[in-house]
């Protein structure tokens, strides 16, 4: 039996049509459940009833874990190509309900046989997803590799709201996918590609490097501006390091390993115990505070393959990591500064966005006193910016309280990346000081946060968000140069050195074709500028600027559209 386990803030789901000769009756059209954790199950040849107990109680710890009760058993062919026959499925899925009752679940189980449209909200804390493989022998394993031989029902239905998950066909088909769709797009402008040689893990073109690379480089400005120092941190540690943090026993399933010299290592899942030795490598006093440390970290976590999308959901990505290290009393401080910091990244792009304060939950660490000082911090730091928030009463890390921040796209779709974690956790567990005033050691307060998130989700949502239309300062090709005949090919040639000259990317299309022809390919490629020259400009030493609007603006100067674009690059201007 393949599970996925997601903890959901609701899923809802609606049967569209029979898929099974033994389908089962539907009670209404549309249904909607909220704070579950939802089985995606897909039940193997030869699962039985012991199968069936082990895989909800295998469950109930997950749920035990993040204190939750409520269930929702759902048919999921699509995790397996070894699938039971409908009634032995049907039968093992009811097994499931009856045993989840029995051990006071609150139980919900959506019908069987039907192809069934769904949307589903994921909770962002580490623990939100997990996959497993039940054995007849009850043992719940991490699952290597899963084919997907079907086409899945609901592909292209946007999953919104904190983080989403989007099942849709591998294949990149025009005729599935919306034309949006960033593997489409990104298929047009030869931005990056994906291989069944390494599932899950994008392959970037050069046209994606230049966005991306142009991407970290603004965003590495904000943070040199803002006082943060760059890290590196290596992408193995051993198997000590993460016991420590706790990843060892409570996010193990999602962790790839190795051994070196006979000793066990975890390729990181993520970034924060790398750094918090950096911090450990020197003595701080409370004047050295904060320390503000950013890393583009390269991590990487297992993913089942049914669920695996484009760069929504991958199993290598690069976080935008940054950890600040503080004294209690700067708290609010450091807050404001973060906020400003994503609220100005995000402004960039024309996101929209709106923030949550999630506070502590029923059970956590840290004391009394720790918590009302988090709390006040983060809380203080909205007020006094005069931002509008919504309050998750209990339901902040176990470890610290949070801010998190949805971003709206061009489609109305939500999606959160960014996020202000206060951590009281990892201090205590790896022991960190600094120096204070009185000459004794006090505690640290740490912050994880994020911008991106992971930056390859959000270039698939800002490929998509621009419907791969990048504003001038992020197009992978800036201008292109276009010959109306092979007469004009020299005039195009020396346009196209003195632009390159000035920084600008440019190409010039040489080829032998119609102008209709290359202006068509130029616009496939989303292309800002395309530079129309005939023998009109080349007598008048000038261009026809034609834009992806389809407007065009004749007798432009060459110097004087160096000067135009380049106010647009530095500006960021989004149109």
């Amino acid at each position: 039996m393949k599970i996925l386990q997601l903890h959901s803030d609701y899923m809802e789901y609606e049967p569209i049509k029979r898929e099974a000769p033994n389908a089962e009756p539907i009670e209404k059209k549309l249904y909607r459940i909220e704070d579950v954790v939802v089985l995606l199950t897909s039940v193997e040849k030869g699962d039985d009833t012991s199968v069936a107990y082990a895989a909800i109680d295998e469950a109930a710890k997950f749920m035990k874990n993040l204190k939750a009760n409520r269930v929702l058993l759902y048919p999921y062919a699509h995790l397996s190509s070894d699938l039971a026959k409908p009634a032995d499925a049907l039968d093992v899925m009811k097994e499931m309900e009856v045993h989840s009752k029995e051990i006071g679940l609150e139980t919900y189980r959506a019908p069987f046989g039907w192809n069934k449209k769904f949307s589903i909200a994921v909770k962002g804390h580490p623990l939100a997803e997990q996959s497993r493989t039940i054995t007849k022998e009850g043992k719940p394993q991490k699952v290597e590799t899963i084919i997907e031989k079907r086409p899945v029902s609901n592909s292209g239905k946007s999953l919104e709201e904190m983080k989403s998950v989007m099942f849709r066909q591998a294949k990149l088909d025009s005729e599935v996918l919306p034309p949006n769709d960033h593997r489409i797009i990104g298929q047009q402008m030869d931005l990056y590609s994906f291989h069944d040689a390494a599932p899950g893990m994008p392959f970037y073109h050069n046209n994606g490097m230049i966005v991306i690379n142009e991407l970290l480089k603004y965003w590495k400005d904000l943070h040199k501006k803002a006082g943060y120092k760059e890290a590196k941190t290596p992408v193995m540690l051993n198997k000590q390091l993460w016991e420590i943090s706790g990843h060892w026993d409570k996010y193990r399933e999602n962790m790839y390993f190795t051994k070196i010299d006979d000793d066990d290592f975890a390729v990181k899942p993520m970034n924060c115990p790398g750094g918090i030795l950096i911090f450990k490598s020197k003595s701080y006093s409370y004047r050295d505070l904060p320390f503000r440390m950013y890393e583009l970290g390269v991590v990487h976590r297992h993913e089942l393959s049914g669920v695996l999308s484009g760069l929504f959901r991958v199993r290598y990505f690069t976080q935008d990591d940054a950890h600040i290290f503080m004294r209690e009393d700067q708290i609010k401080e450091e807050i404001i500064g973060v906020i400003k910091l994503i609220s100005e990244f995000y402004q960039t792009f024309g996101f929209d966005y709106k923030m949550e304060l999630s506070t502590r939950p029923e059970k956590s660490i840290g004391t009394d006193e720790q918590w009302k000082a988090a709390e006040e911090g983060l809380k203080g730091a909205l007020d006094f910016l005069g931002l509008n928030y919504k309050i998750n009463p209990g339901d902040g890390a176990f470890y610290g309280p949070k801010i998190d921040f949805h971003i709206k796209d061009a489609m109305g779709r939500t999606w959160q990346c960014g996020t202000i974690q206060l951590d009281m956790t990892m201090p205590e567990k790896f022991d960190l000081n600094y120096m204070g005033s009185d000459a004794q050691p006090h505690r640290v307060v740490m912050i994880h946060r994020t911008l991106m998130g992971s930056i390859e989700r959000f270039l698939g949502i800002l490929v998509e968000h621009f419907s791969g239309k990048f504003p001038a300062w992020l197009a992978p090709v800036q201008a292109t140069v276009i010959p109306i005949s092979d007469k004009n090919n020299e005039y195009a040639l020396k346009i196209g050195k003195i632009l390159e000259n000035s920084g600008l990317r440019i190409e010039v299309d040489t080829a032998t074709n119609t102008l209709d022809y290359k202006i068509r390919e130029a616009q496939m490629r989303k292309v800002p500028y395309m530079l129309v020259v005939g023998q009109k400009e080349e007598q008048a030493d000038t261009l026809a600027v034609r834009k992806r609007d389809g407007k065009v603006e004749y007798g432009v100067k060459t110097e004087e559209f160096i000067n135009q674009i380049e106010e647009k690059i530095k500006s960021k201007l989004i149109n």
